[in-house]
């Protein structure tokens, strides 16, 4: 019995996981599109056509999602706005792990005056809920591409940085590392050429995670008017000009909602999936 049901989690663990894969490999084919090919994602402004519902016609894709308040495409917004979150999501969690992985290391290197220090701004930095600091930011910095990047790194670097001190606390009186310091190796290459690895697998699951926080992230702050403008396409920005028209246009808010949903769902599977077939303990749970 307890065969048959590893078995029949195994089995189901695989195909979320392909269908995981599957829609984040279309996601970044999609966000692929504007750079490649600009011209097959027209965002024009069709008076005529405002807030028309989606039409199912083979011949004329702008209109499978509807038209918004001012005739734009929903389609063509919506294949344009992956490409926007998928970038802030990159960029915002390469440049945290830019900063935590370095912070950590230094924390968990053993010295007690570094671990202190870094570990009471991590302290200071979680005891703010955790969109109110990119809000503050945001507002004061203003909206784009590079200010959301920053806003969204003061406080996302905190994870990757906790998990390397966790994992260097945890490996610093291992053998292999004792060896590495008795044939003489730097503190610098015994943290980031010995220790470093034995945490990759943990920060391959830990990126996973974050980008998916990432982007909900990102789409918060353009609902509220804080992200990156109305030059960049984003799917916060298309939700919060749908509140206005949910009863008598609610395809507006439908298909980027289930855009956002989509691609956030199948990071965290991704990642989930990721987390269990790298811990033996939680792929045997």
């Amino acid at each position: 019995m307890t065969l048959f049901k590893n078995m029949r989690h195994a089995l189901l663990r695989d195909t979320v996981t392909k269908l995981s894969m599957l829609v984040v490999v279309l996601w970044l084919c999609v966000a692929l599109l504007p750079h490649a090919l600009p011209e097959l994602l027209p965002l024009d402004i069709d008076l005529p056509k405002t807030r028309m519902a989606p039409q199912w016609n083979l011949s004329e894709p702008s209109g499978w999602f509807g038209y918004d308040s001012v005739g734009t495409s929903v389609f063509y917004q919506v294949l344009s706005g992956a490409g926007v979150s998928l970038s802030v999501g990159l960029c915002t969690v390469l440049l945290s792990f830019a900063i935590g992985i370095p912070l950590g290391a230094l924390a968990g290197s053993g010295r007690r005056y570094f671990d202190v220090l870094i570990t009471r701004l991590m302290d200071i930095l979680l005891s703010f809920p955790p969109l109110v600091l990119p809000i503050a930011l945001t507002a004061l910095l203003g909206g784009g591409f590079l200010n959301v990047v920053v806003a969204l790194t003061v406080s996302g670097w905190i994870g990757s940085a906790k998990l390397v001190r966790a994992e260097f606390r945890a490996l610093d009186k291992r053998e292999f590392v004792e060896a590495a310091r008795a044939l003489g190796a730097t503190p610098r290459r015994v943290m980031f050429v010995h220790m470093l690895p034995h945490a990759a697998s943990s920060l391959l699951v830990h990126a996973s995670f974050s980008l998916a926080g990432v982007i909900l992230a990102e789409a918060g702050l353009s609902f509220l008017g804080l992200g990156l403008g109305d030059e960049h396409p984003s799917w916060g920005a298309s939700l919060s000009e749908a509140r206005a028209y949910l009863l008598e246009s609610p395809h507006l808010a439908i298909f980027p909602s289930l855009a956002l949903l989509s691609l956030v769902l199948a990071l965290n599977f991704l990642a989930e999936s990721l987390r269990a077939s790298l811990d033996p303990k939680a792929g045997s749970a």
